[in-house]
């Protein structure tokens, strides 16, 4: 796809300098390819919607599609799309991640160097010009609704963020609506959506309710 070759530079630079995981943390760290966990997962981070600051409730572990390659140790892969959804209802969840500059770690909802819970250590970066088994990068979730407040599946699409200022915009605004702005106005400080195979499952709740 044209957006993902346009992205590919930009990604290969930012994440040349990222670590690949080591078989031994892997396996510490993340379930089996494309395997719901056979334990209860309980934990939970933060979302923007709409404006707004959410929680985000997880019950299930990550879900990686398997009948697309990869070559992570979790089976995850960004720059392909998914083929086998795990559910016939899903809504899309936008992570920003930032391309060639720190965000402090207590700044980010997940930050680099610490696997938030439920979601995969390491991802497939070859297809955007990064390691095949590189550790998952620090981010920020978006969701466009609320779903209920009920749990449910998440297909994961990355918005990479050029500099500072815009990630800083970005968050405080927070709202997909912001991005699809600054997309929709071709800011060169933003990539369009690339997908992923990777689902995260989760409710959205108001902060403090659960």
């Amino acid at each position: 796809m044209k957006f993902i070759a346009l992205a590919a530079g930009l990604f290969a630079v930012a994440f040349s300098t990222m670590p690949a995981a080591t078989p031994a943390l892997a396996a510490q760290m993340t379930m089996p390819q494309a395997a719901a966990s056979p334990l209860p997962h309980f934990g939970k981070t933060n979302d923007f919607d709409g404006g707004r600051l959410f929680e985000d409730v997880y019950t299930k572990s990550f879900y990686c599609d398997a009948t697309v390659p990869a070559k992570s140790s979790t089976g995850c892969e960004v720059g392909a799309n998914y083929k086998v959804p795990p559910a016939k209802n899903f809504d899309p969840l936008y992570i920003t991640v930032p391309l060639g500059f720190t965000v402090p770690p207590m700044q980010m909802q997940c930050p680099n160097g610490v696997v938030c819970v439920d979601h995969p250590a390491t991802v497939d970066l070859s297809l955007i010009g990064g390691p095949v088994n590189a550790m998952t990068p620090g981010h920020d979730h978006f969701t466009t609704t609320v779903n209920g407040y009920l749990p449910e599946w998440w297909h994961v699409l990355v918005i990479g963020v050029k500099n500072q200022a815009t990630y800083d915009a970005i968050k405080r605004n927070g709202s997909f609506y912001y991005i699809t702005q600054l997309l929709a106005k071709k800011d060169p400080n933003v990539t369009a959506p690339i997908p992923t195979n990777l689902f995260l499952y989760f409710a959205v709740v108001p902060v403090g309710a659960e």
